[in-house]
C-alpha cells in the first residue's frame, strides 16, 4: 500500500467511526418552555416529537392559561416580518391618501406608529392542554421543531379595545360580556369606525368577524380573557386603497402573545 492509499483509508476509518455520532446528533432537537410551568428550561427530544411531550416534560401549573399557549418559531416569524411590513405600507398609504377624511387619515397613522413598534414574535397559536394534545389531530399537536420556544401564561383578567378608537383602552373581563359592549366602553372613533362591524381576536389567535347593526347582528359572543377587540375601520373609505386592511390588522394582532397589557395602553 502507497503512503497516499494509507492516508486515503484512515481518514475514511474515521469518518465511518464519526457517522453515527452526526447521526444521534441530527436526531435531537432543542427546545425550551417558559411561563407557568413546574419545570421550565431548554429540553432536548428526539426528532419526530410533539408539542405535546414539551409541555408534559415542563408540568404546566395548575394557574397555567392553556387557551393563551403559544409557541414561537423562527420560521414564522420571518414570514411575519413580512406580513408586518406589508401591514405598515398599508396604513401609510391610507394615512397619506387625500381622498380619505381627516379622521381616517389620522387614525391610521397613529396605528402605523403603534404596529412599527409591535415585534414579529413568531407566534403559532398553541392548544396548550396537554391531555387534549394527547388526543388532538392535525396542526394543534405538531412535531416540534429544532428552536420551538413554548409559552404558557397566566390566566390574564383584561380585554383589549383597539383599531378605530380615539385611545385604545384596556378593560377589566367581565364573565360573559360581549364585544359590542366591551367596544361601547371604550371610545370609538365614529368618524373613522366602521358601524356595522367588530372583529374578535380570541386569546388561542382564532379571529371572528361580528355583525353589529340592526341589520346584520351576530349572535352575542362572550369573549375570553386576553381577547382583543379590534374596531375595523369603515370600508367605503379605503375600499379602493386597501380593502384588506382590517383583516390583515386582526391577522398580525393575532400573533402577539399573552398578556396583551401593553396592546391597551395609550
Amino acid at each position: 500500500m502507497s503512503p497516499s492509499q494509507g492516508f486515503a483509508s484512515v481518514v475514511m476509518l474515521v469518518a465511518l467511526v464519526a457517522a453515527p455520532s452526526a447521526v444521534r446528533a441530527a436526531a435531537q432537537l432543542t427546545v425550551s418552555v417558559e411561563g407557568a410551568v413546574q419545570a421550565p428550561g431548554a429540553q432536548q427530544h428526539e426528532v419526530g416529537s410533539r408539542f405535546s411531550d414539551a409541555l408534559e416534560a415542563a408540568a404546566p401549573r395548575r394557574d397555567a392559561y392553556a387557551l393563551g399557549a403559544s409557541v414561537f418559531r423562527a420560521t414564522a416569524q420571518a414570514a411575519q416580518v413580512r406580513q408586518r411590513a406589508g401591514l405598515l405600507h398599508d396604513l401609510k398609504l391610507v394615512a397619506e391618501a387625500n381622498e380619505v377624511p381627516a379622521a381616517v387619515a389620522s387614525r391610521a397613522a397613529a396605528l402605523h406608529a403603534w404596529v412599527e413598534g409591535l415585534p414579529a414574535t413568531g407566534r403559532v397559536p398553541l392548544e396548550g392542554n396537554v391531555r387534549r394534545l394527547e388526543v388532538s389531530l392535525g396542526d394543534s399537536n405538531s412535531l416540534l421543531a429544532n428552536g420551538d420556544r413554548l409559552f404558557l401564561p397566566e390566566r390574564p383578567d383584561t380585554v383589549t379595545v383597539t383599531g378605530a378608537v380615539q385611545t385604545p383602552c384596556l378593560l377589566p373581563h367581565v364573565p360573559d360580556r360581549d364585544a359590542v359592549a366591551y367596544a361601547s366602553a371604550c371610545l370609538v372613533d365614529t368618524r373613522a369606525a366602521d358601524p356595522d362591524a367588530l372583529i374578535v381576536i380570541q386569546p388561542d389567535g382564532h379571529i371572528a368577524e361580528l355583525g353589529v347593526a340592526m341589520w346584520n347582528r351576530s349572535p352575542a359572543q362572550a369573549l375570553a380573557p386576553g381577547a382583543i377587540v379590534l374596531v375595523p375601520f369603515r370600508l367605503r373609505h379605503i375600499a379602493r386603497l386597501t380593502p384588506e386592511l382590517n383583516s390583515e390588522l386582526a391577522s398580525f394582532l393575532a400573533t402577539q402573545p399573552l398578556p396583551h397589557d401593553p396592546l391597551g395602553l395609550p
